[in-house]
């Protein structure tokens, strides 16, 4: 079956391309957990605005307008889901949390896999967090190197679950498949490969500063995921200066979703790579007068 994989951001800029995408194939497979409101929302039983304040999202915007193509697509005929088993197995942890009973949650499978890798990231999101407190650069530099290892483990195992659980569906489903996936899952299209699938790949952003005849900067961080997810070797001098980096580009990029307009139709795109561009001359010293010049 023909699987494309979309590689896109959850800026409202890249849904005018995702709609377009996704009006040519048969199915559409989102990247969310799934949630028991979703196919009232689009049936018109529940309005997008209801069920995005459902959400426990930090894109409303994006998720509404999202929404509201979404309904399109589903009035088309298209067959629209949802698919992230890895942090639906997250929210049932903390479901099971909140009800005490997280000790009866399984012993193995999916809940056991992603308990195991979430200590892991936790462990060393504290230390960060504790560097980043401290306002200790260097301490915060070696606990983000760790909490990148940890995090691009926890990506492969997101990529696998989210495979398998897509090659459920469209097992069930006839036609061309469109599967949204975030810049960072540069591993699904392998494990769908994997899986006997013929896959295709468009990256928006890419294809975007294209578009632009602009040259695209990657966000460092990302980048360093990418390498340990890769299981490149990575040496430590060069693992620090992309952390540093990537702790700069977090600290600098726009936090407030940002709508196109005619004059600036790609707004977080042109503002990131902008200041990606700008990160990526930075020596590590740079990265650190810069930090202190930011947070002190």
């Amino acid at each position: 079956m023909d699987v494309l994989i979309l590689f896109t951001s959850h800026r409202v800029e890249m849904l005018p391309h995702f709609e377009e995408e996704a009006k040519k194939r048969d199915v559409v497979i989102i990247e969310e957990p799934r949630d028991e409101n979703f196919q009232k929302m689009l049936e018109g039983k529940l309005t997008v605005e209801e069920y995005v304040r459902k959400l426990n999202t930090s894109f409303p915007v994006y998720s509404r307008h999202q929404c509201e193509i979404l309904r399109n697509l589903h009035s088309m005929g298209k067959k629209i889901y949802q698919s992230d088993p890895y942090l639906e197995a997250i929210e049932e942890i903390h479901k099971a949390i909140e009800e005490s009973r997280f000790d009866r949650l399984p012993k193995g499978g999916k809940i056991a896999e992603v308990q195991n890798i979430e200590k892991l990231v936790n462990s060393a999101w504290l230390d960060y967090q504790e560097a980043f407190l401290k306002k200790d650069f260097d301490a915060l530099v070696d606990a983000t190197v760790r909490f990148t290892k940890a995090d691009a483990e926890r990506f492969k195992v997101r990529d696998k679950m989210r495979a398998e659980e897509i090659a459920e569906i469209v097992e069930n489903v006839n036609g061309s498949v469109l599967v949204e996936a975030g810049q960072i899952h540069i591993l699904l299209p392998k494990y769908l490969e994997e899986l006997g699938f013929e896959v295709s790949t468009l990256n928006l952003p890419e294809m975007i500063a294209k578009k632009l005849g602009i040259e695209l900067y990657p966000n460092p961080g990302n980048e360093l995921t990418k390498k340990f997810m890769l299981g490149e070797d990575v040496d430590e001098e060069t693992a620090k200066i992309m952390a540093a980096r990537g702790i700069i580009y977090i600290s600098l990029i726009p936090k407030d979703e940002m709508l196109p307009t005619e004059d600036n139709p790609y707004p977080h795109l042109v503002e990131e790579n902008k200041i990606a561009k700008a990160v990526s001359r930075l020596s590590y010293e740079g990265c650190r007068r810069l930090f202190y010049k930011i947070w002190l």
